[in-house]
This record gives structure tokens, sequence and C-alpha cells, in this order.
């Protein structure tokens, strides 16, 4: 019967894992299939310079009285019916000017007098980073658009310089009936106020003629961003925003739809997702990058779109999938001699905890710790300070495990020691079960008077791992989008925020420390003295949880997998030494006092008070 059991229980995870592997493979299949479906965009001539125009089917109009806005698009406009990007010509020839600090490269463009693209300078330890913000994007970072019959337009592309300085920039447009739209930028030097990696942005509109303007509302873009890592989670590609008590977030599969789990939360691919909420920034993120947008005046609108570059289109590969967004701020109506201004700091750069915290207004949530955000947050202070005294991530990682491991030692000692003493009822354990094994009631009441004898907690071996979960799913949601380990080496491990590849055969990567967390992890369990109240079966099937880790952290960061193997060589040093420990005597049990007795051996009573 053991032997069926433990057959059973292989078939069945083995069974799971494949599952595992082909509804992997599906969802890869039908996002390829999609993109292969996905609408082509239209090709500009050579002698023009294109710039998107991003289509909202489901918006509603908001440009009544808007002509003179919408006089400044192009006029010549290549209208697909069914694109999903629609592509406008340019009459004038594109300017691009560069701007730097230490830290960021900013790439401005007269198209929309916005943001090309953020090239990050120091990122890579200390070299540029082959990352580039918003490359290949929708459109240029927040250039304006507004809605014209349920289609979003990106608003007059072309702009002049107005002027330049060292760290700054202002276009402006004129629209030639009395509206005036200045756009201006400003790099920080990095100074206490102001994060290196923040853009400060003004946008005013005049109305300089004799008659009123309606502006509606006017859509800024967030950038796209594109995925990282060659097997992204879809929740490392997020649109989301913040609304003063809960932030919201928007994953790529939401859009590019999915089979679901057994057809559960199956959904179709969309073309754009709406958000109407109070805003107070928005962002848009891969798994180490942000970008994210904050002003004192709330937003109300956030549209969020795919995007489906060439390279996508070309080779089907649902890795180059982007994503992007459009924060709404309702300006109204310009009287005559009006002046409208709208201030926002723009924050592009890595998704490093304490310089979004030092931003303000809860803008670290971008980091999404998740349910367990306050061990996150603590455990990363922690790692900050460790890393303080010891400049490499990988030896701050260990040493925190040592750390933690010391707190919680007298816990994890107290609950092996009772494992140890389950050895010695193994026997006794047998005996009742071959006397009373007609009699199930009887042996469960021997069982747990066996257990009070010996002073045996049956749960101890659960107890240990039941305290590391919560500080693993911690550090699962800190580590897997800490920028901090973006490129740091440790040991042979090259990145601690990738798997540490050496080598791939037949395609399958070949990962060296999640081989040693699975083989510290079966060491380990081998260990641990049995359970003799658990099922045969059930315990035989126990033993494969180091096989379950090791597929479940197989392509997970290095990072994480480094603490889950110190953690594990850790706790076989203090098994080891247990062990070897004589063992402890025990405290006597109190037997229940038996009633005294009188004569002819009936119990004694207190005499009846008259």
């Amino acid at each position: 019967m053991d032997k069926k059991n433990t057959f059973l229980g292989v078939i069945c995870i083995v069974a799971g894992i494949g599952f595992m592997f082909w509804q992997a493979k599906q969802v890869e299949q039908q996002r390829e299939q999609q993109l292969l479906n996905a609408p082509v965009a239209v090709e500009p001539s050579e002698s023009s310079t294109p710039a998107d125009a991003v289509m909202a089917p489901g918006a509603p109009s908001d440009t009544a009285g808007n002509e003179s806005i919408l006089g400044l698009l192009a006029k010549d406009v290549v209208d697909e019916a069914e694109a999903a990007v629609q592509v406008t010509v340019a009459t004038v020839e594109e300017q691009t000017v560069e701007l730097a600090n230490d830290f960021i490269e900013v790439d401005f463009t007269t198209r929309g007098g916005a943001i090309r693209t953020v090239s990050f300078l120091q990122t890579k330890r200390g070299e540029r980073d082959d990352y580039i913000f918003n490359d290949e994007g929708l459109l240029p970072a927040l250039s304006l658009s507004l809605n014209d019959g349920g289609k979003m337009h990106e608003v007059a592309l072309d702009y002049a310089i107005e002027s330049r300085t060292y760290d700054s920039i202002t276009f402006v447009l004129d629209s030639g009936d009395g509206l005036v739209i200045r756009r201006t930028y400003t790099l920080s030097s990095g100074d206490e106020d102001h994060d290196p990696y923040s853009i400060r942005h003004t946008t005013t509109f005049s109305n300089n003629g004799s008659a009123p303007k309606s502006l509606a509302t006017i859509y800024l873009n967030l950038g796209t961003a594109r995925p990282i890592s060659k097997n992204p989670l879809p929740t490392y590609l997020t649109v989301g925003y913040f609304d003063g008590e809960d932030a919201d977030f928007v994953a790529i599969n939401k859009l590019t739809g999915g089979k679901g789990f057994l057809g559960i939360g199956a959904s179709d691919p969309k073309d754009e997702i709406k958000k109407d909420a109070v805003i107070q920034w928005a962002s848009v993120k891969n798994q180490f990058f942000a970008g994210v947008l904050s002003s004192e005046t709330a937003g109300s609108e956030l549209y969020i779109y795919p995007v489906k570059g060439e390279d996508a289109l070309a080779s089907a590969d649902p890795a180059l999938v982007g994503i992007s967004g459009s924060a709404g701020y309702k300006i109204g109506t310009l009287a005559a001699g009006e002046t409208e201004t709208l201030n926002f700091d723009f924050y592009v750069g890595p998704k490093e905890f304490k310089r979004l915290q030092a931003m303000g207004n809860e803008q670290d949530r971008v980091m999404q710790f998740g349910f367990l955000s306050f061990i996150s947050k603590l455990l990363l202070a922690f790692m900050y300070a460790i890393h303080s005294v010891v400049p490499s991530w990988g030896w701050s990682i260990v040493i925190m495990t040592i750390c933690i491991k010391t707190i919680f030692w007298p816990l994890t000692a107290k609950a092996s020691r009772s494992q140890k003493r389950m050895a010695k009822i193994q026997a006794p354990m047998a005996e009742l079960k071959e006397k009373y094994k007609d009699n199930p009631q009887r042996i469960q009441q021997e069982t747990l008077k066996l257990f009070k004898e010996h002073q045996v907690n049956p749960v101890a071996g659960c107890l240990p791992m039941l305290v590391q979960m919560p500080i693993f799913l911690g550090l699962f949601y800190m580590l897997r989008t800490a920028s901090e380990l973006r490129h740091e080496p440790f040991l042979w491990v090259t990145d601690l925020s990738q798997p540490d590849t050496l080598m791939e055969i037949a395609g399958f990567p070949i990962n060296i420390l999640p081989l040693i967390m699975g083989a510290t992890m079966f060491l380990q369990m081998s260990m641990m003295p049995v359970n003799p109240s658990a099922d045969p079966a059930q315990q035989k099937i126990f033993k494969f949880l180091p096989f379950i880790f090791l597929i479940f952290l197989y392509n997970f960061s290095s990072g994480l997998v480094l603490y889950w193997t110190c953690q594990n060589i850790l706790t076989i040093v203090q098994q080891k030494i247990i062990n070897n420990q004589p063992d402890q005597p025990l405290k006597p049990v109190a037997a229940a006092a038996a009633p005294a007795k009188g004569k002819g051996g009936a119990p004694r009573t207190k005499p009846r008070k008259k």
C-alpha cells in the first residue's frame, strides 16, 4: 500500500510540473499569435520623420471648441482604420537636443516638445546602461495629446526651441490665433531637494487672443517601458497610479490577454484600458526602471496601451512587447488673456526604494512589495545598513541571512531538539499501532500520552518553515525587482538580479546556485528526525519538496536563491550541532493527584457541616 501511495504521489508531482510547463507554453504561443496578427504600422516616406498618434477607440470626445488646437496637427495624415497606431507625417524637420547630468542623458525632440529617450549613465556598475527608456516608444514621453471624436491625437507635432541652457530647455508653439503653448524642462543637479533622476517640467497654455479657448482635457504620455529579462513576469511590466489612498497597477497581460488557468481568468486582448480616478502620480515601469509623473494638480483619467514595436512584429517575441500610458489633466476654458500652468516632476530612473521614498507621496509603492510590504521594507533597510559597511550586495545578503538565522536560532533549536526526541519513540509507536490496530481511537489516545511523557511536539518540524516563509516571501518581493542587485557580481555570479547561467545545453540553462540550493535542502531534510505519527507515503512525498523548490526557483534571481541556500547551510550546521549534543534530561511530568481513600477503599469525603 505504501509503495502504491508513493507511486501515485510521484505521478501527481510529475504531472503537476508537466502541466505548468505545458500551460506556460500555451500562453507563450497565444501571445506570439497575437503579435503575428497585430496590425503593422504604416511606413512613412524616407523624406519625412514619423510621429505617432495614439488611438483610443472608446474615449469620449472632449474637443468641442478645440478647432485651434486640432489645426496644429499635421495636415498629411495616413489614416488606417484598423491600425492600433496611427502614423502622421510631420511638415517640419525634427530637431533634437541633448541635456545630461552625471546620472541621466535626456534626448529632447521638437516633435511635441517632449522627451524622445532617456539613457542611464551609472546604473551598470557606474557605466552607461544598455537599457534606454522610451526606446521605440509609442510617443515622445510627456508629449501632449487630446481626444478627437474618440481618437487620441498628439497635439502640435512641431515646436520651436525658444531657449536652452546647460541644464534646461524651453519649447514654444504658436497656433497663430492667439494660443501659445510653452514647455520647459530642467534637469536636476542632484541637490538635497531634487533627485538627479528627476526632471522638472512645466507646460503653460496662454490665450493671447480675443476669444476664449476651450482646452478640455490634455493628456501627457508617460513614455514606453519594455521588458529587460528574457522571461519577464507580467507584474514586471505595468502602468499604475496613486489616488491618495491606494495604488493600482495594470499588468501587461491585462492588455495582451491569456487563457487563464484551466479557462479560469481567461481574457481577450485589448487595445487600451481606461481608468477614471484621482491621479496624484502615474507610473510606467518594467522590472528595474520606472517613469513616475507627479503633480500638485490631480489628474482625472489614465489610458493604458500595449506597444508592439517593429522588432516585436518581425520576430513575434512576447518579450519585446512594451507598455505605455497617458494621464489626463483637465484644463477647461481659457478666457482671453488668461494663462494656465501645469507643473510636474518626472522621475525616470532605477527602482531604488530609498530614492522613490524620498520623492514623497508614497511613490515607493511603485516597488510593488505586495501584502508583506512591511517585512520587505524592513529587510531592505537592514540590507542597506549592512551594505554601507560591506560594499558588496552578495555578501550583504549572506550577512543578513546569518543575522536572521541567529535571531531565530533559539526557536529553531528548540524545535530541532523536540524532533530529535521523536526518534526515540518510533519503536513504542510501532508497538502501539500493532497492539491497537483495530482501535484507531485508542491509538490516538496512547500516542498523545506517549508524546506527553517524552515531551515531544508533533508539529515542531513545521515551525521553522512557518517562521521562514514570511521572511522568504518578503525577500522574494524585495529582491525580484531591486535594481541595486542589477549587474552586481558575487563569486561566479555575474548578475545577482538574474539566474547564474554558466552555459546552455540544447537550449536548457545550467544554473549552479539553484542546484546547490536543492542539494543542501535535500541534505537538511534528510537530517531531520522522522515524525513517527506521519503517514509513510506522506513522508516520502515530503522528501520531494527540495525538487519542487528547485523547479520553482531555478530561473529566479540569484540574490533570492543565495539567501535560501545560505539558510539551508546554516540549518544543516545547527542540526549537526544538536544531533551531536547529549540528550537533555526530561522534566518529570506531574501526575494528577489521586483522591484519598477511606476505610474499605471508598474515597474519603469531608464531614458534612451541620
